[in-house]
Formats: structure tokens, sequence, C-alpha cells
């Protein structure tokens, strides 16, 4: 019999999920983890399913958790269910193991015929692991890379470089970061908006204007979990002029905040060798890949 009970969702979890999270994150190549404040909204929606939060406690203390949707639109008459994999504290592998198993049950009660997660740099197990337990390789979607500034020039004039304010700044940007990536507008001005409620995340953002037009945006968010990491968060320049003392910027923060790395995550490995991102240096640090498990 097992040392470890595996338990669903109730009302409580979420500082407990957040702790264990965190301390699991800080295996990862780039930390995350959602706030509890955060988690109590997303439980407290409509149609939240609290079967599909699982929950690993050995001796009444949580060492584990995994969260799973099964989707509401089919896709040609199949049901899907998505499966974040386990987040489980060192030398506690039995429970992942059981997490996974348990979750697997439970979507198949629930109708999933396919599951689909991702591995790589945004969790704990890699493609490898996916494979033992059973999935299939789709595709790779997200690329993440390190941002080497050190040997950017910082003496170059920046008095035209400002600090972005969302009530001046954000309308114009918003129309810029659509066009340049194909994006609707309303997809943009939402990322903006949960940037702008978010206060538990450090960013500093910039623009650079000409005439009053936008010739440039960019920004920095410091980990929460781990202070000395930074996330370049989407970066706009005009020319390879204005990205230089983008660049320029980023680095006097990663030295004045004792930077290790600043990363940047894409979704398609081409986007760093398009001509916009000159003259930034990428080093590919790792991947994630969508893989699917038939049910």
């Amino acid at each position: 019999m097992s040392d470890y009970v595996i338990k669903h969702y109730h009302e409580g979890f979420e500082v407990d999920q957040e702790k264990v999270g965190k301390e699991v994150a800080k295996t990862f190549v780039s930390p995350h983890q959602t706030p509890a404040e955060r988690l109590k909204e997303v439980y407290t929606q409509e149609g939240f399913d609290p079967e599909t939060r699982l929950y690993a406690f050995k001796d009444k203390k949580m060492v584990g958790f995994l969260t799973a949707r099964v989707l509401d639109e089919e896709e040609d008459g199949v049901k899907i269910a998505n499966l974040t994999p386990p987040s489980v504290l060192a030398g506690h592998e039995e429970a992942e193991k059981l997490l996974f198993k348990k979750a697997v049950e439970i979507l198949k009660k629930k109708g999933a015929k396919k599951v689909r997660s991702n591995f790589g740099v945004i969790t704990k197990q890699d493609g490898d692991v996916a494979k033992k337990w059973g999935y299939k390789y789709k595709e790779t979607g997200y690329y993440l890379y390190n941002i080497n500034v050190d040997d950017v020039d910082t003496s170059i004039s920046m008095d035209d470089v400002e600090k972005f304010e969302y009530d001046k700044h954000q309308q114009a940007c918003v129309k810029i970061l659509a066009a340049e990536f194909g994006r609707e507008e309303e997809w943009v001005n939402n990322l903006y908006e949960r940037m702008k409620a978010d206060t538990t995340n450090v960013r500093k953002q910039w623009v650079i204007k000409d005439k009053d037009e936008i010739k440039a945006y960019g920004g920095i968010m410091i980990n929460p979990i781990d202070e000395s990491l930074g996330r370049v968060i989407v970066t706009y320049a005009a020319s390879e002029e204005y990205m230089k003392k983008l660049l320029a910027k980023f680095r006097k923060v990663k030295d004045k905040k004792g930077l290790k790395k600043l990363f940047a995550g894409f979704t398609e490995e081409g986007d760093v060798k398009e001509a916009k991102y000159k003259p930034i240096k990428f080093e590919l640090l790792g991947t994630a890949s969508l893989f699917e498990l038939d049910l």
C-alpha cells in the first residue's frame, strides 16, 4: 500500500500548491508558478472541474500536484483533454506516477480520447519521460533562448528612451505589435491589460519615439521565483539603430540587478533569424514540445 494519498481539489489548497510549485520550479530553466491568488480566481470560475486538479499528500503534507482540463469543443468528434505534467517535490517520484495514473483514469471517465501535454524546458519532465508514459511526439512549439547583452555598448545615447506608461503608450503599441506579429488588436490589448493588472511581477518597460511616433518598445520582467533571472517581453524596433538602444537599456538593467541570464521565448524557431531582431545574439537553451496520448 502506498504512503501517498491522492485528492482532488478542495478550497484552501491554493497556498500549498503555490509553495510546492515554486520549489519544483527552481529546477526549471525558466521557473514559473501561478500565484495562489490567481489560482483562487481560476478555481471559482464557471465551468471549473475540481476533479481534474489532483494533489498528492504524504503524512498530511502536500508534496505534488497535477492540473488537467477536458476541452469543451471536440475535434472530428474526438474529445480532447489538456494535461500539465505533475509538479512533485524531490524524493517523491512515486507520487508523480500516482498523480499521472489517477489523472488518466479520471479523464477516461469524462470521455476524453486523447490527452495533450507539453514537455521540455517549461516542465520538470522531458520528452523521454513523455514517451515512457505512452505519449507520441507531435511538434515543437516553444524555443527558449538566452539573450547575450554582455558586449552591448552602453555608451550610446539613450536620451530618447523613455519609460512606458499604459495611459500614454498602450493604444499605439497595441496597433504596432498587432501588425508586427500578426495578432488581433484585441489579443494584444488583453496582453497589456493582464500586465497592467499584475502587481506581483516586476516589469521594466520602455518606448522610443521620434516626433511622437513610437519607433521601439521593449521590456524586462524579473523572475519572481529566481530574481537572478530576467525575461525579455515583447520587443519591437523599427530599425537596428533603435534595437541597439533597447539592448543597451537591457544591459543596464541586467548589470544593476545582477541578473545571470536574460531569457526570450519564441513559438517558432525561425523567429530569431528575422532581420527585425538584429543585432541580438541568441543562445538556444531548450525547447518544449507537444505530445499526445491515446486513451
